[in-house]
Order: structure tokens, then sequence, then C-alpha cells
């Protein structure tokens, strides 16, 4: 039972050293001179950041209106300059609807990642809970992109005509909230 025990912490500690980094600091020895070594290492992390996000609001539809179109432009932040976006809505299943009471009308999403300067309402359709294809034009050197003008990316809401016809009209506001996970790579 112990010869077990022994080999069961001898195979541990194998694993651990051969687990860890080669590095080990070089110690100089006694003399007229003496050099030592040390080796560096710095990680830095893959991060991302969105912001300067506004909600969107449609104060008041009638019949015969146009379809519905709503976005807001945010900053992406990409420590690599590149990312993908998930996103989720907060009807059943995570769907892109927004409701009032029981009523819920449907809405599209679409990314438009032109880059500073470039955002139109056009772009890459987002398909709830689904990573899309690979955008290139976030901003590498200010989380913040260096303020509004600068934003490089649009969120793009659409609700046809057809849909805001059907739709059951209330008191109270359709509502429900869009969430964006930026992932960079």
């Amino acid at each position: 039972m112990t010869q077990h025990k022994s080999l069961k912490a001898s195979a541990i500690l194998i694993a651990f050293l051969l687990a860890s980094p080669a590095f080990a600091a070089t110690q100089g020895t006694l003399g007229a001179t003496s050099t030592g070594v040390v080796n560096i290492s710095i990680t830095k992390s893959v991060q991302a950041q969105i912001s300067d996000l506004t909600d969107m609001t449609l104060s008041n539809w009638s019949v015969g209106d146009a379809a519905v179109t709503l976005f807001s432009n945010a900053c992406i932040y990409s420590s690599t300059g590149s990312y993908k976006v998930t996103a989720t809505g907060s009807g059943a299943s995570n769907a892109f609807t927004v409701a009032s009471g029981g009523n819920t009308l449907p809405y599209t999403v679409t990314w438009n990642a032109g880059g500073a300067g470039n955002l139109a309402n056009t772009g890459t359709s987002l398909s709830t809970n689904v990573q899309s294809t690979s955008f290139s034009n976030a901003n590498t050197t200010a989380a913040n992109c260096g303020g509004s003008s600068n934003d490089t990316a649009r969120v793009i809401v659409n609700i046809t005509q057809a849909n805001m016809n059907a739709a059951a009209s209330s008191s109270t506001a359709y509502t429900g909230t869009l969430t964006m996970l930026i992932s960079p790579f």
C-alpha cells in the first residue's frame, strides 16, 4: 500500500515538472567577477471591450409608416484588431423579440464593422446565440476608441412593415434587450 502511494506521488511530481516552464535563473559563481542570468517572461492577454452604446427607441409608429430601422454605434476595442460577435435577444430561447404584455414583435439584427468614419446601415446578418464571422476593424490603441466620433461598428435592428402592422396596439411600449458578446481572437 505504501509503495502504491509513493508511485502515485512520484507520478504527480513528474507531471508537474513536465508542465512547468523550462526557464530557470543561472546563478553566478564565486570569483573575481560573477555573472547571473534571469529569464524574463511577460504575457499580454488578449482583451476586448464594447462601449459607447446607446438605447434604441422609436417613440411612435402608425399604420402605413415604413419598416423600422434603429441603430446604435459602438466602439469595439480588440487587442488583436479582430473579433467575433455573439448576439442574443431577451425573447424565448434568446429570440430577437420585444414584448408588451403577452404580445411579441420580432426583429432582425445586422452588424456593420466598417470602422471609424465608414459606418452604414448594412452589414452582416446575425443569428441569435450564433457566433459571427470575423471582423477586423476594431480599435487596437484605445479601449474607448478615443471618443464616439471614432466608433468602429454599428448594430442595426430592423422590424418589417408587415410585422409592425400585425403587432397588437398597446398603451405600454414593446421592450426587450439585445446582448452582444465580443470575442477577440
